[in-house]
């Protein structure tokens, strides 16, 4: 463990401790895409955190008002969390593909101390799900 961050590792390990079967019964950190279309109809202040890679938002994007698209490659970059951390009276309803990617980063943005993050479940293919004709 000579190249380990014990510091980081205790603040980690402290975090996910509780992470147990009750509390992930819970899903303490995630969205249903029907919580959030209905958060978008009664005009709530929510930000959409897209966390999908470039080339994935260049071919299947959002068009809400207020989206950002932020790869999880980058999204730990300084002046990336400082941009959320704009958004303190917003719901963040951090999005990927399918839901996985979103678990990992909304559970890390929760260690940093941006509770109003949530991961969306089945991501943007759930959503797109939701609202087709």
């Amino acid at each position: 463990m000579e190249n380990i961050d014990l510091i980081l590792l205790n603040k980690i390990n402290e975090h996910f401790k509780h992470f147990d079967q009750e509390f992930l019964k819970l899903k303490p950190c995630r969205i249903k895409v029907e919580e959030v279309i209905e958060k978008i109809k009664n005009d709530e202040k929510i930000l959409i955190l897209d966390i999908r890679t470039e080339y994935e938002t260049s071919l299947v994007g959002y068009t809400y008002k207020n989206t950002l698209n932020i790869p999880l490659n980058k999204l730990f970059e300084e002046e990336n969390i400082e941009k959320l951390l704009q958004y303190k009276d917003h719901t963040i309803i951090v999005s990927c593909h399918s839901g996985a990617r979103t678990i990992v980063a909304t559970a890390f943005l929760h260690l940093l101390g941006i509770e109003n993050s949530k991961s969306l479940e089945g991501g943007i293919a759930a959503f797109a799900d939701a609202v087709k004709p």
